[in-house]
């Protein structure tokens, strides 16, 4: 694995080790004096990049333990979320969200706090009730919520052990039917964004920016759930879609109201195909929800500057948790997520982009392209100070960080 999924960012490793054994991954750290983790590479920034010393958890044990009491699955780092929805909808269990793709890795997406949707849903960490991570003298620890300190160990962004196998919250499962309500415009979604928002279990918006044609909502009810027939001036789709206009959509998911199991709806691209237009670089603000109408408003004033380099802006609702280093730490949120065309003028642009969601104090997905400072983000995350005295105490040599996360905590 020599760049990341887009191709947008070369790997500067010195050597690369595809764990086999939780048993290898304790050695490799024990002995090398810089280690970093690599998850699925679904990062559009060098968070997941080292000069060092990778480690890739593919070729680990698909290891997958279910406590039916506790309601609760064991599973290794390394598996993607397709694959664990899978083998839990076989026996009869669901995770309570899904990311819009599910090829990535567990232990990865849950280090930076990705997400789905919906205003009821807290990103896919939220779900973590345990962790085993090695430290970096190679033994292995098990983390769980009676730990002080647990919620600064779970968006861990590799930094805090890193994790060899994860303990996930499951529920029974569950059937969600998908309708696409086509040509809303960005007005009349920004007046009534927490109506919209709310309307199912899991909600997104896209538009493009363009002045005219506004955007389509995306909306997954729970089986048994009454669908409105029109959304305002929108209308349901009567063929399926794809989020990025003009492709085909054989890679999503079924719409037009069909119902089938949760992971095959809850995503909006299927496992078998390559998800979005691959030929991409993402960024994603968070902004608190109370703000969101505002904060469109705001990004009307450079639209077409935006429409120019993007493929498609994907907007969504995430719950409020408590993990330290999570974007939605103490504040209903909505994501501004940006599916840019691959062109360097991108990487100057999105300054411009910050420079608008500046006064709602948004926080960045720290998978994706920001330009914001050290400083401004440890002025946005309340609990920054604790984090870095956490990741101190576990790596006092600075073993599990890169330059990237040398910046950010100023190490």
């Amino acid at each position: 694995m020599s760049a990341n999924w887009s191709g947008t960012v070369t790997f500067g490793d010195s050597k690369t080790f595809a764990l086999a054994s939780t048993a290898e991954l304790a050695e490799i750290i024990a002995t090398n004096p810089k280690v970093r983790a690599r998850g699925s590479a679904h990062c559009f920034n060098a968070i997941a990049d080292t000069d060092a010393i990778s480690v890739t958890f593919e070729n680990l044990p698909q290891e997958l333990v279910i406590d039916k009491e506790k309601q609760i699955v064991t599973v290794s780092a390394g598996i993607k979320y397709g694959e664990l929805a899978v083998a839990l909808e076989k026996r009869g269990w669901a995770l309570h969200n899904m990311a819009s793709l599910p090829h990535i890795s567990v232990a990865g997406a849950i280090a930076t706090a990705t997400h789905g949707s919906g205003i009821g849903n807290g990103n896919l960490a939220t779900a973590v009730r345990g962790l085993e991570i090695v430290l970096p003298d190679g033994s292995i620890k098990k983390i769980n919520s009676e730990n002080p300190d647990f919620a600064g160990y779970v968006v861990g962004l590799g930094l805090a052990g890193i994790v060899a196998k994860v303990d996930l919250a499951i529920e029974p499962t569950f059937n969600i039917e998908q309708t696409v309500y086509r040509a809303m415009s960005r007005e009349t979604y920004a007046a009534n964004l927490d109506e919209i928002m709310s309307l199912a279990y899991s909600v997104s918006y896209f538009t493009t920016w363009a002045a005219a044609g506004g955007g389509e909502v995306w909306a997954k009810f729970r089986s048994g759930s009454v669908a409105p027939e029109n959304l305002f001036e929108a209308y349901p789709a009567t063929s399926n879609r794809h989020p990025l206009p003009g492709l085909n959509p054989e890679p999503c998911t079924e719409q037009m109201a069909v119902s089938g199991p949760w992971h095959l709806r809850l995503p909006h691209f299927k496992m078998e195909f390559t998800p979005s237009a691959g030929d991409e670089i993402q960024s994603e603000f968070f902004v608190d929800r109370k703000d969101a109408p505002a904060a469109i408003a705001a990004l009307e004033k450079i639209a077409p500057q935006i429409n120019e380099i993007l493929w498609v802006t994907e907007i969504r609702a995430i719950a409020a948790d408590e993990l330290w280093m999570s974007p939605h730490y103490q504040r209903d949120s909505i994501g501004i997520h940006f599916t840019w065309k691959k062109v360097d003028a991108v990487y100057e642009f999105v300054k411009v982009v910050e420079a608008v969601l500046a006064p709602f104090n948004y926080r960045p997905h720290m998978g994706k392209v920001y330009s914001a400072s050290p400083e401004y983000i440890r002025s946005v995350m309340p609990k920054m100070s604790e984090f870095v005295r956490l990741v101190k105490e576990i790596d006092p040599m600075n073993k599990f960080g890169n330059a990237m996360t040398d910046n950010i905590l100023g190490r």
